[in-house]
């Protein structure tokens, strides 16, 4: 799958976000040429090796000019602050400028990237669970990495722009833009307090975490949601539990804050009392998402990662035989039609023009598909009568799309989505192997509906391997593929509080999709695409994963983990936390004195101090306390909303910010149904028809959605 082939990018950046970024591009048929410092021959990290392997790497002259022919002929620049920017450029070049904090301000000393820094001051530290209750940091820089993938979505939708436009223009994605991209769903709240997270490393539901049996190995259920749950209690001969006057009959009453841990106290005394094979065979029996907690390594050595071609080997040229994961998004099948531009835009984003029909419930499938929306696509989500499970708790993952709420179980049911299908660029869908062909959704059938139709796949293991075909949710691929081990180093292993995998699939499944959208309208090509959280599981290790001889031990946690060393972690103040990050070839300090010197200060003293002693910190927040930051709001990275019923709340704001195609202010989730009646209007029902349907209740025609916020869940 070549869809940037022909294209040329330079690469300037100094961190992993635009290096990354460049390098997905080079993965999928980009000429990259990367420019670097004169003389800088210093052994690459891993995440840099993954990075740049297909990269051509050159050095920049003394004066430090990029070569004006090489300029010219760019389609890409990728920069890491606008001041980055050489003088020069051209009408048709897309200029993507990836700054660590916003493009105006980083708000820590010498001003270098930080995933670390980011996740302390965006609220990812403060919400993970453990013994304390205390900020917790986290061994794998996923927001830099995310916002990497996030960066080469951005860009590919600008130059799938560009194919109609004719016209360049500047793509900022900054760290704050990265922040709401994947800890947007701890934005997306009223204005309560911020919830003790001393609830241990396993979270909060009982029914969702990972428990050790007898011969020592740690099991993971994977319980989400009432189907699982319910099965869970059957298979464990816990339903008594239900009848407790303290759980009242209620599911969601066994993870109540006052309740989870004597429910999770039952469960660990019945799981001591078997084998972890046992308890497997026995989940797995009710079809109950469940595995063996692993390392990263058992997992990356394991067959199912190789059916799905996630391993691959390279030759360095200083590091010798390179073995590191693959991009994750595979290309399935295709077929071939006429190149066609996009539709051009009319100023809602550079995928203005694009609609999108999407199957999916919980978050990875949605989220990528409001991901799409963000970037202006028409997003038609399609639930089922009585919605998607998610969509109340997860109401952030569905905005700016539309709710078409139908019972594809019914003929008239699939023959009105037909309808719907056949308008579509793009059929998005996150379900279990075999559920597409069951509704007649196969890749051959839609070329019977739309031949110019794209499908894309997100789902939990793949489409092959001998774990195709099981359940999976974001745990049960922390636990799965490692990074409930390497969290916990040698402690338990650590469940994280925030889904990194949907968060990071879905992302992946954004860039999946403009891919296969700028293919088509470059070279005709229609493709089946699939990603999965298998996939990403290895992709978001990639700094642990990419193997060689002599590197580095990779990062490993443990139980309430506060950093790798004392001059690089998360440091208690007199009033809170600092997450402090000192450079050992800049900053000549005693890990004993900047400890004691940050006790004794406030937060505010403590982060003047730092500054005054040049080492890079920030305040550690709660997410209450990013939601009220005025920088955020002021910058359009947050806002503020009203809703049906009155009441205020914090949602994300911008995910990236287009310079000549930028998006419209955004609305709200939608109401189940809420667009039922326009979406089918839209493709050709007759209003008889609709009603019909209405009556018969194969379609659901509902109202705004108005939010219940939901307590965290784990």
């Amino acid at each position: 799958m070549k869809p940037l082939e022909g294209l040329r990018i330079l690469d300037l950046t100094a961190g992993l976000t635009g290096r990354l970024a460049s390098g997905l591009l080079a993965d999928f048929g980009a000429d990259v040429i990367r420019y670097e410092a004169p003389g800088d021959d210093a052994v690459p990290e891993p995440e840099s090796v993954f990075a740049d392997h297909a990269k051509t790497v050159r050095h920049l002259t003394s004066s430090g000019a990029v070569p004006a022919d090489e300029l010219a002929r760019a389609d890409v620049l990728f920069v890491d602050r606008p001041d980055d920017v050489p003088t020069g450029t051209h009408d048709r070049l897309i200029v993507a400028v990836t700054p660590p904090y916003t493009s105006d301000r980083t708000p820590w000393a010498g001003g270098r990237e930080s995933a670390e820094l980011l996740h302390a001051h965006f609220g990812f530290a403060a919400v993970q669970a453990s013994n304390s209750g205390k900020p917790v940091d986290h061994v794998y820089p996923y927001i830099t990495v995310v916002q990497g993938v996030w960066a080469a979505t951005c860009v590919t939708a600008a130059l799938l722009e560009r194919e109609t436009s004719g016209r360049g223009q500047t793509v900022e994605v900054s760290g704050a833009h990265a922040a709401n991209v994947f800890l947007g769903f701890l934005y997306a709240r009223d204005e309560g307090p911020d919830p003790s997270r001393a609830i241990g490393p396993g979270g909060l539901n009982p029914l969702y975490t990972r428990y050790q049996a007898a011969d020592g190995r740690w099991v993971f259920v994977g319980a989400l949601g009432p189907k699982f749950a319910r099965a869970t209690l059957e298979v464990t001969g816990s339903l008594h539990l239900l009848d407790d006057v303290r759980v009242g009959g209620r599911l969601d009453g066994l993870w109540d804050q006052a309740n989870y841990a004597w429910v999770r106290r039952h469960f660990a005394d019945y799981f001591a009392s078997k084998p972890a094979d046992e308890w497997i065979a026995l989940l797995e029996s009710a079809d109950i998402p469940c595995t063996i907690v692993r390392s990263r390594e058992e997992w990356f050595a394991g067959p199912q990662l190789a059916a799905i071609g996630m391993v691959r080997e390279i030759d360095h040229p200083q590091l010798g035989r390179v073995r590191m994961p693959h991009v994750p998004i595979s290309s399935l099948q295709e077929r071939r039609t006429d190149p066609l531009p996009q539709a051009a835009a009319s100023g809602r984003g550079p995928l203005d023009g694009v609609r999108i029909t999407s199957l999916g419930t919980f978050v990875a499938g949605p989220y990528a598909a409001a991901l799409l929306a963000e970037l202006g696509a028409d997003v038609v989500k399609v639930e089922p009568p009585d919605g998607d499970p998610w969509r109340m708790t997860g109401f952030v993952y569905n905005r700016a799309t539309r709710s078409l709420a139908v019972d594809l179980s019914t003929a008239a049911g699939r023959a009105a989505f037909d309808d719907v299908v056949r308008g579509s660029d793009v059929l998005m869908n996150n379900f279990r192997l075999g559920v597409m062909e069951r509704l007649g959704l196969s890749f051959d059938r839609l070329a019977s509906l739309n031949p110019r139709t794209i499908s894309v796949g997100v789902t939990a293991y793949g489409e092959s391997g001998p774990l195709a075909a099981r359940p999976g949710y974001d745990t049960v691929l922390q636990a799965a593929a490692g990074i409930m081990t390497a969290q916990g180093g040698d402690g338990e292993p650590v469940l994280l509080s925030l889904p990194v995998y949907d968060h990071t699939t879905a992302v992946v499944g954004a860039l999946t999709t403009v891919l296969g959208l700028l293919d088509r309208a470059r070279f005709g090509t229609v493709r089946q695409l699939s990603t999965s959280l298998a996939a990403t599981s290895a992709f978001l290790q990639l700094s642990a994963l990419t193997d060689y001889a002599g590197r580095p031990a990779p990062a490993t946690g443990g139980e309430d983990f506060t950093g790798p060393d004392a001059v690089n972690r998360i440091h208690p103040t007199s009033d809170g936390f600092v997450r402090a990050q000192a450079d050992p070839h800049t900053v000549d300090i005693d890990p004993a004195t900047l400890t004691s010197s940050l006790a004794d200060r406030t937060t505010d003293e403590a982060l003047a101090w730092c500054a005054s002693h040049g080492i890079a910190a920030v305040k550690t927040r709660t997410p209450g306390d990013v939601c009220a930051d005025p920088y955020l709001h002021e910058h359009g990275l947050l806002h503020r909303a009203v809703s049906v019923s009155g009441k205020t709340y914090t949602q994300p704001g911008r995910f990236a910010t287009f310079s000549r195609t930028p998006q419209s202010p955004h609305p709200d989730a939608p109401g189940l149904g809420e667009h039922t009646r326009d979406v089918l209007t839209e493709a050709g029902c007759a209003p008889e028809r609709i009603r019909a349907l209405e009556n018969d209740g194969v379609v659901v025609a509902g109202g705004p959605l108005d939010l219940v916020f939901s307590p965290l869940y784990r």
